[in-house]
């Protein structure tokens, strides 16, 4: 007996359900699912957790994990709502292992203070359990204080492209032709968008199934797929909705920078709802760029957008940039905010120049090259923004050198740090002379 759940009970349906299509691109996810079944076949206890975006196709994982355990000899039945006497004896004969299947456990239902899952084994009479437990993507899913002896952490991620292929052609009985393929590879191996556009592009004869393959006829994209992303769309929060249009609008791949000022929310306000975004697999978000990943959604979120509204926005968008570069140029030139960092080596050569020793009497001093030293003081130039010695003091917090002649100890008081004495051949560097 199959089993489906919604909140906290697992159900049989009362028909036959109808045949299902293969499970493409699944192999290692369910190969990881039979190694927790096998586990509680040997009497042990398992939890396996499957997460993913909308549309990664859990609810068909798992049926297809309920029927794998069925052939390895599972029970399926409801969970009691309570441990000890007079809870519902489970089905199946002494000593059968049983599983637990809990779809979309972000929506359940629990009692105040008490979390899912963590109720004891007893009401099972401790026969072997697994619990598979499915949930979106950055929703809560199983406690880790569940006592499990064995425990399975899958993610959902996009189908690769020649499983796609192959759900292209179990949908349409033949294998797309090459054009067609290349369509059905734009979805980018999200499972939902593949199943409806193969079949909105059906229901508006973009397609001809032909006895050996199906070929394109005309490359648009179905309102089919419109209507899905609206419907998506309305799931998420209204920010994490903004977001992804004017995210989508600015061009598949935006920065963070353009993004604030069209949002009008503050940094700390926008962490929360890129982690929002990014949870609903639409969006990757990097330290200073985010991109749409799947081609297809991208230009779905776009479409979504009223065309005054997109013109607007982008123009917004290179009026700040102006902006900025204006404002970067008028900016004047002043002293930098602060010394730069040095380390130690580094310092040791400005104490150097701080006692107003020339290139030779350095070299001595460190035992390296005058060539050397003439290199690394260039760097040093370089760290600090300066083109002279003097500019160089004043940049790290040293005083000028004396006009007299160099002394053997220091002329000059250094800046913040402690001062270094210089030991020979210390300074060597990459074993340059």
């Amino acid at each position: 007996m199959t089993g489906t759940t919604t909140g906290q009970l697992v159900y049989a349906p009362a028909a036959p359900a109808p045949a299902r299509l293969p499970l493409r691109g699944r192999e290692d996810e369910l190969a990881r699912v039979r190694r927790a079944l096998e586990f509680g076949l040997d009497g042990g206890c398992a939890l396996v957790t499957v997460e993913g975006p909308p549309g990664s196709g859990r609810t068909r994982f798992l049926a297809e994990c309920a029927a794998v355990a069925r052939r390895l000899g599972f029970v399926t039945g409801h969970r009691p709502e309570r441990s000890g006497p007079g809870s519902p004896p489970g089905d199946g004969a002494p000593g059968t292992p049983r599983l637990t299947v809990l779809d979309d456990a972000h929506f359940l239902a629990v009692e105040p203070g008490e979390a899912p899952l963590t109720r004891p084994h007893a009401p099972y009479g401790g026969r072997a359990l697994v619990r598979l437990v499915a949930h979106r993507r950055g929703a809560p899913g199983a406690p880790a204080d569940w006592s499990a002896g064995h425990t399975e952490r899958i993610n959902l991620g996009p189908l690769r492209a020649p499983a796609s292929l192959q759900v292209a052609a179990d949908l349409l009985g033949v294998p797309p032709a090459a054009p067609l393929a290349r369509v059905v590879r734009s979805a980018g191996g999200h499972p939902k968008l593949l199943v409806e556009l193969v079949a909105g592009m059906r229901e508006e004869r973009l397609l001809r199934v032909g006895p050996h393959e199906a070929e394109l006829v005309e490359e648009r994209i179905p309102q089919r797929l419109r209507e899905l992303l609206q419907s998506m769309l309305l799931e998420y929060p209204d920010e994490c909705r903004q977001l992804l249009r004017v995210a989508a609008v600015l061009g598949r791949e935006s920065t963070v920078g353009d993004l604030l000022p069209i949002l009008q929310v503050p940094p700390s306000a926008l962490l929360l709802t890129l982690d929002r975004a990014a949870a609903t697999g639409m969006l990757a978000v990097g330290s200073t760029r985010v991109r749409f990943p799947n081609e297809l959604l991208w230009r779905l979120v776009v479409d979504s957008v009223p065309v005054p509204l997109r013109q607007a926005l982008r123009r917004q968008v290179a009026d700040g940039r102006r902006t900025e570069r204006t404002a970067r140029t008028a900016e004047p030139t002043g002293p930098a905010a602060g010394p730069p960092d040095l380390n130690g080596q580094e310092n040791l050569i400005v104490q150097l120049v701080a006692e107003g020793l020339t290139n030779k009497q350095m070299a001595r001093r460190l035992g390296i090259s005058p060539h050397t030293v003439n290199y690394h003081l260039r760097k040093l130039f370089q760290k600090a923004g300066v083109n002279s010695r003097i500019a160089l003091l004043r940049e790290t917090g040293w005083s000028e050198p004396s006009d007299g002649p160099p002394g053997p100890g220091p002329r000059v008081s250094p800046g913040p740090g402690p001062l270094v004495r210089p030991r020979p051949g210390a300074f060597e560097v990459g074993g340059q002379t």
